[in-house]
């Protein structure tokens, strides 16, 4: 999930593109709890097989966080107004209190909430929270760099880890590109991403945190390079940018409707096909001003608390499902928990999200060095 690092430089249109890839995610986990078999056919079956499907792409959508992780983070580097000790401080009070905060939620769930079979609903959606949880379970998870048992807790978590773990290694991580260029930079990791794809039997695995990371560099790189990217974009055409948006919408879905049965369909080719995509949305939503129209104040400011949403919307969404299934359709179920997500994401924001953000200002401010004696990144940058 991508989390802002808030720094001077704020674009407002990365809030609202982070507000609609949160969107799409719970439409994606709420079409995912339909059992497919009265779907096979029709209109529904053309949709999940069409561009359309960008509605409800959640993987894409997981990919386009990464992305617009690696953008947003990098932008203290290549300024000189970070190092590694403040950024990690900043992340680390970012990230971890509003996680251990859903965790302790999801917790509680589990305790006071009976889940019930959903007979007609899919094998995935009553695949989750069915064992007793255990102890055992929980430590792992508090420490948020561990598998944290997904289907027993908050499913979405493996994502959270994952950004985690990049945001430890991110400061390496611009010290390499910074010394050795984005072009080698962007070879590696893109090496690297491959071979531990090959290797990973899990989204949690160190193998993964390289097969994801190299979206964390392609944003870095992205961000090092946005003022001449969206001086050329701004330099075309109206019909030429709808025409670009038109291949960033394709790039992004081809998983969906391109020769579905090919072999070439692997997940590592998918995903960098779908971060293409991603990052011609990116540069279009930054450099057309048409993007306020797409992506207005309110989407922006849902954005700003996209990270609460993020962690709280399969949760409730699953609460909800098991004390309603059976006493109300599914959509009305869908509704109740896209407001109660978006009422918890508010709230959450507000009382842990904004109150932590401030205090990993305060303490990284402390270790902030002086601007005449920056480290290694700063004398690169």
């Amino acid at each position: 999930m991508a989390v802002p690092e808030s720094p001077s430089e704020r674009f407002g249109q990365l809030d609202g593109m982070r507000a609609l890839a949160a969107l799409t995610v719970f439409i994606g986990h709420c079409l995912g709890m339909l059992s497919p078999a009265p779907y096979s056919h029709g209109p529904v079956d053309w949709y999940l097989h069409s561009p359309l499907r960008i509605a409800s792409g959640g993987h894409q959508a997981v990919i386009f966080f990464f992305l617009l992780s690696g953008f947003v983070l990098s932008l203290g580097f290549y300024k000189g107004k970070t190092s590694a000790a403040p950024f990690l401080l900043n992340r680390i009070f970012r990230l971890y209190p509003p996680y251990l905060c859903a965790l302790l939620a999801v917790v509680i769930i589990r305790w006071l909430v009976p889940v019930q079979p959903m007979g007609e609903l899919s094998y995935w959606i009553n695949s989750f929270w069915l064992a007793p949880l255990k102890v055992h379970q929980v430590w792992p998870a508090v420490t948020m760099l561990a598998d944290t048992q997904g289907p027993q807790l908050n499913p979405i978590a493996w994502s959270l880890i994952i950004e985690m773990r990049a945001s430890l290694l991110f400061p390496i991580i611009m010290i390499l590109l910074l010394r050795f260029g984005w072009r080698r930079g962007l070879v590696v990791a893109l090496a690297l991403g491959v071979l531990a794809a090959l290797l990973s039997d899990s989204p949690t695995t160190l193998y993964a945190t390289l097969q994801y990371g190299f979206f964390f560099v392609a944003g870095a790189v992205l961000a090092q390079h946005r003022a001449v990217l969206i001086g050329r974009c701004r330099s075309l055409s109206g019909p030429v940018q709808l025409s670009l948006l038109a291949v960033g919408v394709l790039l992004y879905t081809q998983v969906f409707w391109l020769a579905q049965s090919s072999r070439w369909h692997v997940q590592p080719v998918d995903d960098m096909v779908t971060a293409l995509g991603a990052t011609i949305f990116v540069v279009l939503a930054l450099a057309s001003p048409k993007a306020s129209i797409v992506l207005p104040t309110a989407l922006r400011r849902l954005g700003k608390g996209a990270y609460s949403f993020y962690l709280y919307h399969f949760v409730v969404l699953l609460t909800l499902a098991n004390i309603l299934y059976g006493h109300a359709p599914i959509w009305q179920i869908w509704l109740l928990a896209l407001a109660a997500t978006l009422l918890v994401s508010l709230i959450m924001y507000r009382a842990v999200e904004v109150p932590f953000i401030a205090a990993g200002h305060h303490f990284a401010n402390r270790l902030q060095p002086d601007s005449h004696h920056s480290g290694a990144l700063r004398t690169a940058a």
